[in-house]
């Protein structure tokens, strides 16, 4: 399965003074910090705009106000654009400071050096959101944030979130947060990975699952993350960390049996062999059967290890409640009518059919 295309269409998503102390409030809240959110609208930049406001932050958006623009009416927001070799970046200049950076928007790390360069002086903390996809060997499982990654491999995804990293860390030395996520999931998704599942397990009696149902999966849902990466902004707790839930392993049988409680749904999961499925129908891993990586293929891609954010008080919620929220966001937006993808990764319906009676016949 080509493992850099599902990372990119899952993420389809750092020496100045400190400004402030990082003492909490009292009843448990931070100080007030100014935080400036690089994006702020499609994804991850909601939850991470909504958990900042809950805990009390001074929030700025930079943005184009292309994507969903009447969120967060009450905030600040700076009209911008960050664009290879002709980006606009002017609303950000007038010496402006702020406490901190979240930066969850390029996936160009051309966009994070030129950023990250121009608030070096202005802002206290710079944190950046890249993904497991920087690591080079998925061979090796309990993958640490020690381990090699790409190196001089510009031009996709992974690679250029190695060098968008380094340019964080070097613009904001010591003063730099990173958090490497495995698959995202949860309300506002609007990638068709985790909701080929929830719409089938939702829709139909019979539903194909791959393999014995062993093989383990990560996700985080975006709410997690986002308390995650304020609460770094409010500790100033630099370094890079692995984010890759939940914090036992959760077998695809427990994944997909969870999803199909937590939903409401009947539906019956017939588990069809891996290498039936491979070998004998074509049906590939993550593309056809999203979120499946067997173990014979990369055995450590579902098996990162997040060890480090757990030490410093990272929290998985659990799996129902993702399943719930992102299902019951589908639906809001599905009978809305608002564009949501229908295609992309996932078996069709017809082929599915095909498959599930070619299994019957042979077995």
């Amino acid at each position: 399965m080509q493992r850099r295309t599902f990372l990119q269409l899952a993420a389809a998503s750092l020496a100045a003074p400190k400004l402030l102390g990082c003492e909490p409030a009292p009843g448990g809240r931070a100080a007030t910090r100014k935080i400036l959110v690089l994006g702020g609208t499609n994804f991850l930049g909601p939850a991470v705009v909504e958990r900042a406001v809950e805990r009390g932050h001074e929030v700025t958006l930079f943005n184009r106000g292309l994507t969903r623009p009447e969120l967060f009416p009450e905030l600040e927001k700076l009209r911008g654009e960050r664009s290879r070799g002709g980006g606009d970046l002017a609303a950000l200049g007038g010496g402006r400071r702020w406490d901190a950076v979240i930066d969850v928007w390029p996936e160009e790390s051309e966009l994070v050096a030129e950023t990250a360069r121009l608030l070096a002086g202005r802002a206290g903390f710079y944190f950046f959101v890249s993904s497991i996809a920087v690591y080079r060997d998925f061979g090796k499982i309990g993958l640490t944030e020690e381990d090699e990654v790409h190196r001089n491999d510009p031009g996709w995804y992974g690679g250029e979130k190695v060098l968008a990293e380094e340019s964080a860390r070097d613009a904001f030395p010591g003063r730099a947060g990173v958090a490497r996520c495995h698959a995202i999931l949860g309300p506002r998704d609007d990638g068709s990975a985790f909701h080929y599942w929830l719409r089938r397990l939702a829709t139909e009696e019979r539903v194909l699952a791959p393999g014995t149902g062993e093989d383990p999966v990560q996700l985080v849902d975006v709410r997690d993350v986002a308390a995650w990466i304020v609460d770094c902004v409010e500790q100033e707790r630099a370094g890079t960390y692995n984010l890759a839930g939940p914090a036992s392993p959760l077998p695809f049988r427990s994944f997909l049996e969870g999803c199909r409680d937590a939903i409401g749904s009947q539906a019956e999961l017939v588990w069809v062999d891996a290498d039936f499925l491979r070998h004998e129908q074509g049906v590939t891993s993550f593309d056809q059967m999203p979120l499946w990586a067997p173990l014979d293929e990369d055995a450590g891609f579902q098996q990162i290890s997040s060890a480090r954010a757990l030490a410093e008080g990272m929290t998985f919620r659990p799996l129902a409640e993702t399943a719930r929220a992102a299902w019951h966001w589908y639906r809001a937006y599905f009978f809305r009518g608002t564009r949501f993808p229908t295609g992309g990764m996932g078996l069709a319906r017809e082929r599915e059919l095909e498959v599930l009676a070619a299994w019957s016949e042979r077995a």
